[in-house]
Protein backbone atom coordinates (compact mmCIF):
# COMPACT_ATOMS: atom_id res chain seq x y z
CA UNK A 1 0.00 0.00 0.00
CA UNK A 2 1.40 3.44 -1.15
CA UNK A 3 1.44 5.78 1.85
CA UNK A 4 -1.05 8.37 3.03
CA UNK A 5 0.81 11.25 2.87
CA UNK A 6 1.01 10.59 -1.26
CA UNK A 7 -2.52 11.28 -1.42
CA UNK A 8 -2.69 13.90 0.70
CA UNK A 9 0.11 15.73 -0.83
CA UNK A 10 -1.68 16.32 -3.81
CA UNK A 11 -4.28 18.31 -2.26
CA UNK A 12 -4.06 21.69 -1.31
CA UNK A 13 -4.95 20.51 2.14
CA UNK A 14 -7.21 22.97 4.35
CA UNK A 15 -5.76 24.68 7.85
CA UNK A 16 -7.15 21.88 9.95
CA UNK A 17 -4.83 19.17 8.03
CA UNK A 18 -1.81 21.19 8.31
CA UNK A 19 0.08 24.01 10.30
CA UNK A 20 0.18 26.23 7.76
CA UNK A 21 -2.88 27.20 5.57
CA UNK A 22 -4.44 27.17 2.62
CA UNK A 23 -3.26 26.74 -1.45
CA UNK A 24 -4.15 30.36 -2.07
CA UNK A 25 -2.46 33.49 -0.59
CA UNK A 26 -4.52 36.53 0.60
CA UNK A 27 -3.59 39.46 -2.36
CA UNK A 28 -6.04 39.69 -5.00
CA UNK A 29 -3.60 41.64 -7.07
CA UNK A 30 -2.71 40.82 -10.23
CA UNK A 31 -1.03 41.65 -13.17
CA UNK A 32 -2.00 43.63 -16.76
CA UNK A 33 -4.08 41.52 -19.03
CA UNK A 34 -2.63 41.63 -22.54
CA UNK A 35 -3.43 39.18 -26.13
CA UNK A 36 -3.18 35.43 -26.07
CA UNK A 37 0.71 35.82 -27.97
CA UNK A 38 3.70 36.74 -26.58
CA UNK A 39 6.91 38.11 -28.46
CA UNK A 40 10.21 37.22 -27.36
CA UNK A 41 13.88 38.80 -28.13
CA UNK A 42 16.78 37.52 -30.02
CA UNK A 43 19.25 35.63 -28.31
CA UNK A 44 23.51 37.17 -28.08
CA UNK A 45 25.14 33.94 -28.25
CA UNK A 46 28.22 34.10 -25.59
CA UNK A 47 31.84 32.44 -25.62
CA UNK A 48 30.55 29.79 -23.57
CA UNK A 49 28.04 28.80 -26.03
CA UNK A 50 24.82 29.61 -23.90
CA UNK A 51 22.29 31.89 -25.65
CA UNK A 52 21.94 35.08 -23.27
CA UNK A 53 18.27 37.34 -23.59
CA UNK A 54 19.58 40.61 -24.97
CA UNK A 55 19.85 43.49 -23.04
CA UNK A 56 17.18 45.41 -25.03
CA UNK A 57 14.17 43.54 -24.10
CA UNK A 58 13.43 40.56 -21.48
CA UNK A 59 14.09 37.58 -23.53
CA UNK A 60 15.21 34.20 -22.29
CA UNK A 61 17.04 31.47 -22.85
CA UNK A 62 19.25 29.85 -24.74
CA UNK A 63 19.34 27.90 -28.30
CA UNK A 64 19.98 24.82 -26.91
CA UNK A 65 20.98 22.38 -29.12
CA UNK A 66 19.79 21.06 -32.17
CA UNK A 67 16.03 22.34 -32.53
CA UNK A 68 14.88 19.28 -34.45
CA UNK A 69 16.37 16.24 -33.78
CA UNK A 70 16.38 14.77 -37.17
CA UNK A 71 12.43 15.87 -37.88
CA UNK A 72 13.50 16.90 -41.16
CA UNK A 73 15.67 14.18 -42.40
CA UNK A 74 14.06 12.02 -45.01
CA UNK A 75 11.25 14.73 -45.80
CA UNK A 76 11.33 14.64 -49.91
CA UNK A 77 12.51 10.25 -49.93
CA UNK A 78 9.63 9.57 -48.02
CA UNK A 79 6.72 11.08 -50.74
CA UNK A 80 8.77 10.23 -53.64
CA UNK A 81 7.45 7.45 -55.30
CA UNK A 82 9.92 6.54 -58.48
CA UNK A 83 13.44 8.04 -58.84
CA UNK A 84 17.10 7.18 -57.01
CA UNK A 85 20.10 6.52 -58.92
CA UNK A 86 19.88 4.07 -61.86
CA UNK A 87 16.35 4.87 -62.26
CA UNK A 88 15.62 2.26 -59.22
CA UNK A 89 11.70 2.73 -58.04
CA UNK A 90 11.36 3.71 -54.70
CA UNK A 91 8.15 2.98 -53.30
CA UNK A 92 6.92 5.05 -50.48
CA UNK A 93 7.00 3.62 -46.50
CA UNK A 94 3.98 2.10 -45.57
CA UNK A 95 2.95 2.41 -41.60
CA UNK A 96 1.08 -0.38 -39.94
CA UNK A 97 -2.55 0.26 -39.61
CA UNK A 98 -3.65 2.62 -37.15
CA UNK A 99 -5.17 -0.47 -35.00
CA UNK A 100 -8.86 0.31 -33.89
CA UNK A 101 -8.82 1.39 -29.93
CA UNK A 102 -12.03 0.51 -27.90
CA UNK A 103 -13.98 4.23 -26.84
CA UNK A 104 -14.21 2.19 -23.18
CA UNK A 105 -11.60 1.39 -21.28
CA UNK A 106 -10.68 -2.03 -19.72
CA UNK A 107 -12.24 -3.10 -16.24
CA UNK A 108 -9.77 -1.89 -13.36
CA UNK A 109 -7.46 -4.29 -11.95
CA UNK A 110 -8.01 -5.47 -8.60
CA UNK A 111 -5.82 -3.35 -6.78
CA UNK A 112 -7.84 -0.34 -8.40
CA UNK A 113 -10.80 -1.90 -6.57
CA UNK A 114 -9.48 -2.63 -3.64
CA UNK A 115 -7.59 0.73 -3.24
CA UNK A 116 -9.24 4.09 -0.94
CA UNK A 117 -6.68 6.90 -1.40
CA UNK A 118 -5.63 6.16 -5.00
CA UNK A 119 -7.14 6.06 -8.20
CA UNK A 120 -6.44 4.06 -11.10
CA UNK A 121 -5.44 6.41 -13.79
CA UNK A 122 -4.67 9.37 -11.58
CA UNK A 123 -2.06 7.61 -9.64
CA UNK A 124 -1.26 4.21 -11.94
CA UNK A 125 -2.43 1.72 -8.64
CA UNK A 126 -2.57 -0.91 -11.92
CA UNK A 127 0.87 -0.45 -12.51
CA UNK A 128 0.61 0.53 -16.07
CA UNK A 129 2.98 3.56 -17.18
CA UNK A 130 5.30 2.87 -19.12
CA UNK A 131 8.29 4.97 -20.44
CA UNK A 132 10.49 5.11 -23.60
CA UNK A 133 12.93 2.58 -24.46
CA UNK A 134 15.52 5.85 -25.83
CA UNK A 135 17.13 7.65 -22.78
CA UNK A 136 18.30 11.47 -24.95
CA UNK A 137 17.57 13.77 -22.97
CA UNK A 138 18.41 16.40 -25.67
CA UNK A 139 15.06 14.71 -27.59
CA UNK A 140 13.42 17.09 -30.20
CA UNK A 141 10.43 15.40 -31.19
CA UNK A 142 10.61 13.55 -34.68
CA UNK A 143 7.95 14.35 -36.51
CA UNK A 144 7.50 16.31 -39.88
CA UNK A 145 4.87 17.49 -42.52
CA UNK A 146 5.31 19.41 -45.33
CA UNK A 147 2.47 21.61 -45.31
CA UNK A 148 0.52 23.47 -42.62
CA UNK A 149 -3.48 22.88 -44.43
CA UNK A 150 -3.50 19.45 -43.35
CA UNK A 151 -6.36 16.58 -44.90
CA UNK A 152 -8.28 14.88 -41.92
CA UNK A 153 -9.72 11.76 -41.96
CA UNK A 154 -13.09 12.77 -43.14
CA UNK A 155 -11.31 14.43 -46.32
CA UNK A 156 -11.95 17.89 -44.79
CA UNK A 157 -8.81 20.25 -44.33
CA UNK A 158 -7.43 22.42 -41.53
CA UNK A 159 -4.68 24.62 -41.19
CA UNK A 160 -2.13 24.89 -38.56
CA UNK A 161 -0.69 28.58 -37.69
CA UNK A 162 2.76 29.78 -36.67
CA UNK A 163 3.40 31.21 -33.38
CA UNK A 164 3.62 34.89 -34.76
CA UNK A 165 0.07 34.17 -35.75
CA UNK A 166 -3.18 35.01 -32.90
CA UNK A 167 -4.51 32.19 -31.24
CA UNK A 168 -7.78 31.07 -32.42
CA UNK A 169 -9.13 28.44 -30.31
CA UNK A 170 -12.12 25.96 -31.79
CA UNK A 171 -14.52 25.73 -29.22
CA UNK A 172 -16.89 23.53 -30.89
CA UNK A 173 -14.11 20.96 -32.12
CA UNK A 174 -14.90 18.70 -28.65
CA UNK A 175 -18.22 19.20 -28.10
CA UNK A 176 -20.11 15.84 -27.96
CA UNK A 177 -16.52 14.19 -27.41
CA UNK A 178 -15.87 15.20 -23.75
CA UNK A 179 -18.05 15.92 -21.24
CA UNK A 180 -19.85 18.92 -21.11
CA UNK A 181 -18.48 19.60 -17.41
CA UNK A 182 -14.81 18.93 -18.15
CA UNK A 183 -12.74 22.03 -18.62
CA UNK A 184 -10.31 21.42 -21.76
CA UNK A 185 -7.46 22.98 -23.79
CA UNK A 186 -6.26 20.81 -26.78
CA UNK A 187 -2.87 22.07 -28.93
CA UNK A 188 -1.74 20.13 -31.74
CA UNK A 189 1.73 20.82 -32.95
CA UNK A 190 2.29 20.14 -36.42
CA UNK A 191 6.31 20.41 -37.64
CA UNK A 192 6.24 22.13 -41.39
CA UNK A 193 9.15 21.64 -42.81
CA UNK A 194 10.88 22.06 -39.29
CA UNK A 195 9.13 25.11 -38.22
CA UNK A 196 6.30 24.49 -35.52
CA UNK A 197 2.20 25.40 -36.32
CA UNK A 198 -0.61 25.03 -33.86
CA UNK A 199 -4.06 24.47 -34.15
CA UNK A 200 -6.23 24.84 -30.88
CA UNK A 201 -9.11 22.74 -30.00
CA UNK A 202 -11.59 22.78 -26.67
CA UNK A 203 -15.50 22.62 -26.21
CA UNK A 204 -15.80 26.21 -25.47
CA UNK A 205 -14.02 26.16 -21.91
CA UNK A 206 -10.32 26.72 -21.93
CA UNK A 207 -10.75 30.38 -21.16
CA UNK A 208 -12.76 29.44 -17.78
CA UNK A 209 -10.02 30.02 -15.07
CA UNK A 210 -10.54 27.54 -11.86
CA UNK A 211 -8.56 26.69 -9.45
CA UNK A 212 -5.62 24.59 -10.76
CA UNK A 213 -4.25 22.76 -7.96
CA UNK A 214 -1.27 20.53 -8.15
CA UNK A 215 -0.97 20.90 -12.12
CA UNK A 216 0.89 24.07 -11.46
CA UNK A 217 3.69 22.70 -9.75
CA UNK A 218 6.13 22.30 -12.93
CA UNK A 219 5.64 26.37 -13.41
CA UNK A 220 6.40 26.90 -10.05
CA UNK A 221 10.13 24.89 -10.63
CA UNK A 222 10.17 26.80 -14.25
CA UNK A 223 10.00 29.72 -12.60
CA UNK A 224 12.66 29.13 -10.21
CA UNK A 225 15.04 28.42 -12.63
CA UNK A 226 14.61 31.54 -14.70
CA UNK A 227 15.15 33.60 -11.08
CA UNK A 228 18.58 31.55 -10.48
CA UNK A 229 19.93 32.05 -13.87
CA UNK A 230 18.71 35.46 -13.98
CA UNK A 231 20.69 36.12 -10.45
CA UNK A 232 23.69 34.08 -11.22
CA UNK A 233 24.33 35.57 -14.39
CA UNK A 234 22.43 32.29 -16.21
CA UNK A 235 25.46 30.18 -14.23
CA UNK A 236 23.17 28.21 -12.00
CA UNK A 237 19.95 26.45 -12.24
CA UNK A 238 17.63 23.56 -12.07
CA UNK A 239 21.17 21.98 -12.62
CA UNK A 240 22.80 22.92 -9.30
CA UNK A 241 22.20 21.05 -5.98
CA UNK A 242 20.83 22.68 -2.64
CA UNK A 243 22.21 21.45 0.84
CA UNK A 244 23.96 18.85 -0.56
CA UNK A 245 20.70 17.35 -3.24
CA UNK A 246 20.00 17.69 -6.63
CA UNK A 247 17.36 19.90 -7.61
CA UNK A 248 16.73 17.89 -10.55
CA UNK A 249 15.53 15.47 -7.85
CA UNK A 250 13.32 17.53 -5.57
CA UNK A 251 11.69 18.64 -9.22
CA UNK A 252 10.90 14.90 -9.78
CA UNK A 253 10.15 14.18 -6.32
CA UNK A 254 6.83 17.32 -6.69
CA UNK A 255 5.94 15.40 -9.56
CA UNK A 256 5.77 11.72 -8.55
CA UNK A 257 5.08 11.85 -5.02
CA UNK A 258 8.16 9.58 -3.75
CA UNK A 259 8.56 12.11 -0.76
CA UNK A 260 12.08 11.56 -0.75
CA UNK A 261 12.77 13.61 1.66
CA UNK A 262 10.20 16.14 1.00
CA UNK A 263 6.24 16.16 -0.06
CA UNK A 264 5.34 17.71 -2.96
CA UNK A 265 3.28 20.20 -1.73
CA UNK A 266 5.94 21.63 0.44
CA UNK A 267 8.53 21.33 -2.36
CA UNK A 268 6.23 23.40 -4.64
CA UNK A 269 6.25 26.32 -2.04
CA UNK A 270 9.88 26.13 -1.79
CA UNK A 271 10.00 26.66 -5.64
CA UNK A 272 7.97 29.49 -5.14
CA UNK A 273 10.18 30.76 -2.29
CA UNK A 274 13.00 30.61 -4.80
CA UNK A 275 11.12 32.14 -8.18
CA UNK A 276 9.02 34.64 -6.25
CA UNK A 277 5.63 34.70 -5.58
CA UNK A 278 5.20 38.40 -7.71
CA UNK A 279 7.38 37.03 -10.65
CA UNK A 280 5.86 33.91 -10.94
CA UNK A 281 1.98 35.88 -11.32
CA UNK A 282 3.71 38.47 -13.94
CA UNK A 283 4.75 35.42 -16.38
CA UNK A 284 0.78 34.55 -16.15
CA UNK A 285 0.36 38.28 -18.22
CA UNK A 286 2.62 40.79 -19.66
CA UNK A 287 6.07 38.85 -18.92
CA UNK A 288 5.30 35.77 -21.10
CA UNK A 289 1.88 34.38 -21.58
CA UNK A 290 -0.37 37.46 -22.13
CA UNK A 291 -3.29 36.11 -19.87
CA UNK A 292 -6.62 37.89 -19.01
CA UNK A 293 -6.07 39.83 -15.60
CA UNK A 294 -8.69 37.55 -14.19
CA UNK A 295 -5.79 34.69 -14.26
CA UNK A 296 -3.43 34.75 -11.19
CA UNK A 297 -0.38 31.91 -9.97
CA UNK A 298 1.66 32.11 -7.07
CA UNK A 299 -0.36 31.03 -4.37
CA UNK A 300 1.03 27.62 -1.95
CA UNK A 301 0.14 24.08 -1.91
CA UNK A 302 -0.88 23.98 1.61
CA UNK A 303 2.06 22.67 3.44
CA UNK A 304 5.64 24.75 4.79
CA UNK A 305 8.54 24.90 3.12
CA UNK A 306 11.24 22.06 3.65
CA UNK A 307 14.17 22.90 5.69
CA UNK A 308 16.15 23.80 2.54
CA UNK A 309 18.79 26.53 2.10
CA UNK A 310 19.15 29.08 -0.97
CA UNK A 311 22.40 28.15 -1.89
CA UNK A 312 22.90 26.81 -5.13
CA UNK A 313 26.48 25.13 -6.31
CA UNK A 314 26.55 23.87 -9.72
CA UNK A 315 28.98 21.15 -10.42
CA UNK A 316 31.66 23.72 -11.78
CA UNK A 317 31.53 25.48 -8.32
CA UNK A 318 29.24 28.26 -9.59
CA UNK A 319 26.49 29.74 -7.19
CA UNK A 320 24.25 31.89 -6.09
CA UNK A 321 22.59 32.42 -2.58
CA UNK A 322 18.87 33.73 -3.11
CA UNK A 323 16.57 35.68 -1.22
CA UNK A 324 13.66 33.73 -0.14
CA UNK A 325 10.21 35.31 -0.92
CA UNK A 326 8.14 34.33 2.02
CA UNK A 327 5.19 36.31 0.44
CA UNK A 328 1.55 34.88 0.80
CA UNK A 329 1.06 35.19 -2.39
CA UNK A 330 -1.42 35.34 -5.18
CA UNK A 331 -4.58 32.85 -5.99
CA UNK A 332 -3.78 29.72 -8.06
CA UNK A 333 -6.80 30.88 -10.83
CA UNK A 334 -5.80 29.45 -13.97
CA UNK A 335 -7.56 28.68 -17.36
CA UNK A 336 -6.55 25.33 -18.92
CA UNK A 337 -5.51 27.30 -22.28
CA UNK A 338 -3.06 28.88 -20.28
CA UNK A 339 -1.74 26.02 -18.64
CA UNK A 340 -1.41 24.11 -22.07
CA UNK A 341 0.08 26.91 -24.04
CA UNK A 342 2.91 27.18 -21.39
CA UNK A 343 3.67 23.70 -21.41
CA UNK A 344 3.64 23.84 -25.22
CA UNK A 345 6.42 26.70 -24.86
CA UNK A 346 8.49 24.98 -22.41
CA UNK A 347 8.54 21.92 -24.70
CA UNK A 348 9.36 24.11 -28.33
CA UNK A 349 12.04 26.36 -26.16
CA UNK A 350 14.84 25.41 -28.76
CA UNK A 351 12.13 25.54 -31.61
CA UNK A 352 9.81 28.83 -31.09
CA UNK A 353 12.48 31.38 -29.96
CA UNK A 354 10.07 34.40 -29.53
CA UNK A 355 7.53 32.36 -27.07
CA UNK A 356 10.35 31.25 -24.88
CA UNK A 357 10.33 31.83 -21.03
CA UNK A 358 12.38 34.68 -20.23
CA UNK A 359 15.59 33.84 -18.51
CA UNK A 360 15.20 29.68 -18.35
CA UNK A 361 18.29 27.89 -20.50
CA UNK A 362 17.29 24.25 -22.31
CA UNK A 363 19.68 22.63 -19.66
CA UNK A 364 16.83 23.52 -16.95
CA UNK A 365 14.05 22.15 -19.29
CA UNK A 366 16.10 18.89 -19.45
CA UNK A 367 15.60 18.79 -15.70
CA UNK A 368 12.34 19.87 -15.28
CA UNK A 369 11.60 17.21 -18.05
CA UNK A 370 14.05 14.25 -16.94
CA UNK A 371 14.80 15.24 -13.15
CA UNK A 372 18.32 15.42 -12.58
CA UNK A 373 20.87 13.62 -15.14
CA UNK A 374 22.13 10.68 -13.49
CA UNK A 375 19.85 10.26 -10.94
CA UNK A 376 19.64 7.31 -8.42
CA UNK A 377 15.60 7.96 -9.54
CA UNK A 378 16.32 6.95 -13.07
CA UNK A 379 16.80 8.65 -16.30
CA UNK A 380 12.70 9.41 -16.41
CA UNK A 381 12.52 11.42 -13.93
CA UNK A 382 10.84 15.42 -13.54
CA UNK A 383 7.52 15.72 -15.27
CA UNK A 384 8.10 12.10 -17.59
CA UNK A 385 7.52 10.73 -13.91
CA UNK A 386 4.05 12.16 -13.40
CA UNK A 387 2.04 8.86 -11.97
CA UNK A 388 -1.15 10.29 -13.93
CA UNK A 389 -0.97 8.01 -16.67
CA UNK A 390 -4.28 9.59 -18.96
CA UNK A 391 -2.35 10.49 -21.90
CA UNK A 392 -0.48 6.76 -22.28
CA UNK A 393 -3.87 5.12 -21.64
CA UNK A 394 -5.71 7.22 -24.30
CA UNK A 395 -4.60 4.51 -27.10
CA UNK A 396 -2.78 1.12 -27.42
CA UNK A 397 0.61 2.27 -26.11
CA UNK A 398 2.68 -0.48 -27.43
CA UNK A 399 1.54 0.42 -31.22
CA UNK A 400 2.43 4.00 -30.22
CA UNK A 401 6.18 2.20 -28.69
CA UNK A 402 6.01 0.35 -31.47
CA UNK A 403 5.72 2.39 -34.49
CA UNK A 404 8.22 5.43 -33.12
CA UNK A 405 11.18 2.55 -32.49
CA UNK A 406 10.88 3.53 -28.47
CA UNK A 407 11.20 7.72 -29.34
CA UNK A 408 8.00 9.07 -28.09
CA UNK A 409 7.79 10.92 -24.57
CA UNK A 410 5.20 12.25 -22.51
CA UNK A 411 5.53 14.85 -20.11
CA UNK A 412 2.54 15.77 -17.53
CA UNK A 413 1.80 16.92 -14.35
CA UNK A 414 -1.41 15.81 -12.05
CA UNK A 415 -3.84 17.70 -10.08
CA UNK A 416 -6.17 16.72 -7.34
CA UNK A 417 -8.95 19.11 -6.13
CA UNK A 418 -10.37 18.54 -2.02
CA UNK A 419 -13.54 17.76 -3.78
CA UNK A 420 -12.39 15.37 -6.07
CA UNK A 421 -11.33 17.86 -9.32
CA UNK A 422 -9.51 15.30 -11.07
CA UNK A 423 -6.61 17.12 -13.34
CA UNK A 424 -3.86 16.53 -15.37
CA UNK A 425 -1.64 18.94 -18.08
CA UNK A 426 0.40 17.21 -20.43
CA UNK A 427 2.67 17.15 -23.83
CA UNK A 428 2.93 13.81 -25.95
CA UNK A 429 5.01 12.97 -28.77
CA UNK A 430 3.55 10.07 -30.71
CA UNK A 431 5.83 9.65 -33.98
CA UNK A 432 5.94 7.53 -36.99
CA UNK A 433 9.41 6.19 -38.07
CA UNK A 434 10.33 3.79 -40.94
CA UNK A 435 12.45 1.24 -41.19
CA UNK A 436 15.95 3.66 -41.28
CA UNK A 437 14.18 5.51 -38.10
CA UNK A 438 13.46 8.57 -40.21
CA UNK A 439 9.82 10.43 -39.76
CA UNK A 440 7.39 9.90 -41.99
CA UNK A 441 5.65 12.89 -43.34
CA UNK A 442 2.03 13.46 -42.21
CA UNK A 443 1.79 10.61 -40.09
CA UNK A 444 3.57 12.16 -36.74
CA UNK A 445 1.43 13.51 -33.90
CA UNK A 446 2.10 16.10 -31.22
CA UNK A 447 0.18 17.72 -28.71
CA UNK A 448 -0.42 19.34 -25.38
CA UNK A 449 -4.09 18.54 -23.13
CA UNK A 450 -4.85 20.58 -19.95
CA UNK A 451 -8.06 19.54 -18.59
CA UNK A 452 -9.99 19.32 -15.33
CA UNK A 453 -13.02 17.23 -14.37
CA UNK A 454 -15.11 18.56 -11.40
CA UNK A 455 -17.85 16.47 -11.23
CA UNK A 456 -19.40 13.35 -12.62
CA UNK A 457 -19.88 9.96 -11.76
CA UNK A 458 -20.92 8.45 -8.03
CA UNK A 459 -17.90 8.04 -6.77
CA UNK A 460 -14.03 9.78 -7.26
CA UNK A 461 -13.16 6.27 -8.48
CA UNK A 462 -15.46 6.90 -11.45
CA UNK A 463 -14.81 10.32 -12.49
CA UNK A 464 -11.19 9.81 -12.71
CA UNK A 465 -12.27 7.38 -14.64
CA UNK A 466 -14.33 9.26 -16.80
CA UNK A 467 -11.29 11.71 -17.12
CA UNK A 468 -9.72 8.80 -18.72
CA UNK A 469 -12.49 7.62 -20.83
CA UNK A 470 -12.34 11.14 -22.15
CA UNK A 471 -8.75 11.77 -22.38
CA UNK A 472 -9.16 8.46 -24.68
CA UNK A 473 -11.80 9.93 -26.91
CA UNK A 474 -9.59 12.73 -27.91
CA UNK A 475 -6.23 11.29 -28.50
CA UNK A 476 -7.67 7.92 -30.56
CA UNK A 477 -9.11 10.82 -32.83
CA UNK A 478 -5.67 12.87 -32.88
CA UNK A 479 -3.80 9.69 -34.10
CA UNK A 480 -6.14 8.56 -36.05
CA UNK A 481 -6.73 11.77 -37.94
CA UNK A 482 -9.84 12.37 -37.00
CA UNK A 483 -9.03 15.84 -35.49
Amino acid sequence: MKPLARSLSRLALPCFWLLACGDDGGSSQSGAGGGSTATGVGDVVTSTGDAMPSTSASGGGDGGGAAQGGADAGGGAQEGGFGGAGGAMTMPYEPDPIPDVPDTLPPPCQAAIDSTYYFEFLDDVCDQKRVPTVEDRAFACPSVDTSPIITLADGSTVTYAPASAPIVVDGNALAGIVPSAMRVAVILIRRVNGIPHYRYLSNGSHDTAIQPWSTTKFLAAANAAATLRAKSNYKVGLTAKVDGKAVGDLVTSVVNYDDMPYSSNALGRYFHDVGGRAKANDLIHGAWLGRPANETFGGNYGALSPSLGFTFVEGDGSSVTIAPDGATGYANNLSMLTLAEATKRLVLHREDSTTRLPGIQWKDLEVLFYGAAGSSKGPFGGMSADTAIYLQTGHDIDYLDQRSHGQYRVFSKLGLGTQGQFLDVGYACFPVLDDQAQPVPGWGREFVIAAELASGGASWKERDRLLATAYRAIVERIVDGRL
